[in-house]
């Protein structure tokens, strides 16, 4: 307890330099945090919107299988089709428990970005929800002129059960006919925090007519009957076995390839922190070594009353541990902080490795990087103030009082 008491006081001695110091030990663990958070975090966003897909297997025409999969988890334009008639082949293979075909398409703003994502869906859809709650009805038939918002589409766009819902879209990206169409909201979702909140649903046949895709699809998902490793890799063989120039892949290759993306990007920034908790243990010795140089006068005599060396190695150490520990925890909590703000510029910086992240908070609290972060900003200290101290130590007294006379 003496030890720190004294290096307590002999840190504030010199407060400036400890400040500077302890910042730039605190930026180096914020990134540090923030870096296996957001990591975390997407695995865990990636991980839920799979699961609230309700399937296990998807089916898309030929094409790249990850773009698509990302299309239909947070909506766009997939120019590849599929008949719809080829549904009827999916759901008669053996192994498959449920299948629901799906038309997907957006009126894109180029101008503005105030893009609308449809998606056409069938009653086999809502099989795949079983947790959706409507505030209103579902619809009345399977080309009714009607649709379901989800809460933040319905939101931005202030309408309600009941309301009249209009497709609009300037001449840019506008396709014939479908501008001018009038279809009365029947239902509003509660709100899911997945990708379906940001989806206007429809039946499939009359967004089929509306944006002039007759007998279209885009996507199947496929529930299985059993999800055991073997039983999924059958069915899956037995969808590939039906041709057609498809795509038909397990959901979780999905997960597996964005989480080896992710891990090769996480390389790419851990040596950019790595390099940065470098030139942090660096600033930790050279100020610890310019307060053993300027305290060698006060050393001498503290050796000279009595102080042994492990004393005096002590007392320099847990200057050291106790600096870079109150670093790690400044880190911390300019992580936790300042989370949505970085988030929002690692969202920006990966944009070119992922087409689209999930909508969840990416950057929390966990207890585990946490006590991860400040021990490694406890080992920085215990090796960058290993020469200091071992210095200290072998201060002479009477070579240290004579040196300042």
């Amino acid at each position: 307890m003496e030890y720190l008491r004294l290096a307590v006081k002999n840190l504030l001695r010199r407060k400036t330099r400890t400040l500077l110091t302890l910042v730039g030990i605190g930026v180096a663990i914020a990134v540090l945090y923030s870096l296996l958070e957001f990591q975390r975090g997407y695995e865990r966003g990636l991980n839920a919107e799979i699961n609230q897909l309700g399937a296990q297997i998807m089916v898309v025409p030929k094409g790249c299988p990850y773009e698509a999969a990302t299309i239909v988890l947070h909506g766009g334009k997939w120019p590849r089709y599929m008949e719809e008639s080829y549904f009827e082949k999916i759901i008669a293979t053996p192994g498959v428990s449920q299948a629901a075909p799906i038309l997907m398409d957006a009126m894109i703003n180029p101008a503005t970005h105030d893009n609308k994502i449809f998606l056409g869906i069938t009653e086999a859809y809502g099989a795949l929800r079983p947790a959706w709650q409507i505030d209103g009805a579902a619809f009345s038939g399977p080309a009714a002129r009607e649709v379901i918002l989800g809460t933040s589409i319905a939101e931005k766009l202030r309408l309600k059960p009941g309301d009249t819902f209009r497709l609009r879209q300037d001449a840019a990206g506008r396709a014939a006919g479908k501008d001018d169409a009038d279809l009365t909201v029947v239902g509003v979702l509660a709100r899911t925090r997945s990708q379906d909140d940001g989806f206007i649903f429809m039946p499939l046949h009359t967004l089929q007519t509306l944006f002039k895709l007759p007998g279209k699809i885009v996507v199947v998902l496929v529930r299985a009957e059993n999800i055991d490793a073997p039983s999924l890799e059958r069915t899956t063989q037995a969808l590939r076995d039906l041709g057609g120039n498809m795509n038909i892949f397990p959901l979780s290759e999905l997960l597996n390839n964005a989480a080896q993306l992710m891990q090769v990007t996480k390389v790419f920034v851990l040596a950019i922190v790595l390099v940065a908790i470098a030139i942090g243990a660096a600033g930790v010795l050279n100020t610890i070594l310019m307060a053993v140089f300027e305290r060698m006068q006060e050393i001498g005599m503290m050796k000279a009353i009595g102080a042994s060396p492990a004393d005096i190695f002590a007392l320099i150490w847990t200057e050291t541990v106790l600096l870079c520990a109150a670093g790690g925890l400044f880190g911390i909590g300019i992580a936790v902080t300042s989370a949505r703000g970085i988030e929002w510029f690692l969202r920006r910086a990966m944009a070119s490795q992922f087409s689209q992240l999930p909508e969840t908070a990416l950057i929390g609290v966990s207890p585990g990087v946490i006590l991860l972060c400040i021990g490694l900003s406890v080992a920085l200290g215990v090796l960058a103030g290993f020469y200091p101290a071992w210095r200290a130590s072998a201060v002479k007294p009477i070579e240290a009082i004579r040196g300042a006379n």
